[in-house]
């Protein structure tokens, strides 16, 4: 595997007298009191002085929920026909307004697809079909190797509009947007453990479009495809204590011990699908799009479902298309159910409150955390960006833009952070370190 990891943002403070500027003399408690006064902006920005403030202010940085955003002038100066060419522009910490601008964005981040944020990374995907991890705030990059083979390619190049074009074997060529390649290639990208300078072990697990699921040992040359496939296709993985959880269509669940060389199978039951949401499912009928995920919450395996709307009017309601001339958007979530999972009766029950657990959902792995880890966070609220990447690109005028703080409490929406335009691509996703354990 080929790594350009860059541990510079780990080591103590230089011992060369020569290198040591006035900034590394500071005391650290007086850093440390400073540092406790500022807002996370001002710390990003203090972490650039020296190496001895960028190590400190890793501590800050690091216990924070980000949410990585397109650059507003960027989204905001055309009609939409460049978007594939926009790249990640800042971060904004919850319950602020102001987004902390990367003065130069790194290449990845423009010319990139982002297909998933675990444990504090990112993932991307490239020309050539080459994944990688990056961590923004260390301005880390970790190779991975390449998906050619899975994916059945003969060759991938991202051209100067910013589209990916892609040849595969008996197939004639074909572009895609940036987005599409989550829909038509990678739906998700998680983490099992946290790559450092350390050596520690750590795999990346892909979910693909077809519903398979495989896998990246670190130190290994190569991906290992699952091949048990009698539950595919898969909805959602999440990975909590080196296990990885696969929700099938089914409503199979299946749990995969991630330790050792190869990934093998520990469990698998099937709870009953939830009647209340079958219920609204089949009320809704094709006035919705239903998206699952899986959620590990203090021990608790939780099944979220999402209802986004397909068309929606200027009040937020639904409509069938055609219905309202005053319809804002193709498709908006409305609605979200909350199950816990009873694994001595097999079956699914309702949460009407979450405590003070927070939920963060999108194109990042499923994450629950504690207002009592993160004190910026409200409990009993469902953070959640924008995943429909099936219609993410099927208009100039939207996509990204299905944002927003649902109340499981009361059931309203309100927004995270505002675009004058309904395209907002790429698409904001959670950036969430690994809270601390309950």
């Amino acid at each position: 595997m080929a790594s350009n990891v860059d541990c510079s943002s780990t080591k103590k403070r230089r011992k060369n007298p020569d290198d040591i500027s006035v900034f590394d003399l500071v005391p650290d408690e007086i850093l440390r009191s400073i540092f406790e006064r500022l807002d996370l902006i001002n710390i990003i920005r203090a972490k650039a002085v020296c190496s001895s403030w960028n190590l400190l202010g890793e501590e800050f940085v690091s216990k924070t929920p980000w949410l990585m955003l397109p650059s507003r002038e960027e989204v905001e100066r055309g009609d939409g026909t460049e978007a594939n060419l926009r790249a990640y522009g800042g971060f904004l910490k919850l319950g602020e307004s102001e987004v902390c601008s990367m003065k130069k964005i790194p290449k990845e981040l423009r010319e990139s697809c982002c297909i998933g944020s675990s444990n504090g990374w990112l993932i991307f995907f490239e020309e050539k079909a080459v994944p990688f991890l990056f961590h923004p705030f260390r301005q880390v990059k970790i190779a991975l190797p390449s998906l050619y083979g899975l994916l059945g390619l003969r060759r991938m190049e991202r051209t100067a509009e910013g589209d990916f074009e892609v040849e595969r074997f008996n197939y004639s060529k074909v572009r895609y947007g940036k987005q599409e390649l989550r829909y038509y290639f990678i739906r998700k990208a998680i983490l099992a453990g946290e790559p450092d300078c350390n050596n520690k072990k750590y795999s990346v697990i892909l979910l693909f479009k077809d519903g398979k699921i495989a896998y990246h040992k670190s130190g290994g040359s190569c991906w290992t495809e699952v091949l048990d496939t009698r539950h595919v296709p898969y909805q959602d993985i999440i990975c909590h204590q080196n296990h990885l959880f696969a929700l099938s269509g089914g409503n199979n669940i299946e749990v995969w011990n991630c330790e050792g060389d190869f990934m093998s199978k520990r469990l698998h039951i099937v709870p009953t699908f939830p009647e209340k949401s079958l219920s609204k499912i089949n009320s809704f009928g094709d006035l919705c799009a239903i998206s699952l995920y899986l959620v590990e919450s203090c021990g608790d395996i939780l099944l979220v479902v999402r209802f986004i709307g397909e068309f929606v009017d200027s009040d937020g309601k639904l409509v069938h298309e055609g219905d309202v001339l005053d319809w804002v958007c193709s498709y908006r979530t409305c609605l979200f159910h909350v199950y816990k999972l009873d694994f001595n009766e097999l079956k699914w029950v309702e949460m009407a409150t979450l405590g003070d657990r927070v939920l963060f959902l999108g194109g990042n792995q499923s994450v629950s955390v504690s207002t009592r880890s993160f004190p910026d966070c409200e409990g009993n609220l469902i953070y959640y960006t924008d995943d429909y990447f099936q219609r993410m690109e099927e208009d100039y005028s939207y996509g990204g833009h299905d944002m927003g703080v649902y109340n499981l409490k009361d059931g309203t929406v309100k927004p995270i952070y505002e675009y004058s335009s309904e395209q907002i691509l790429p698409p904001p996703c959670w950036i969430i370190p690994n809270p601390k354990p309950c």
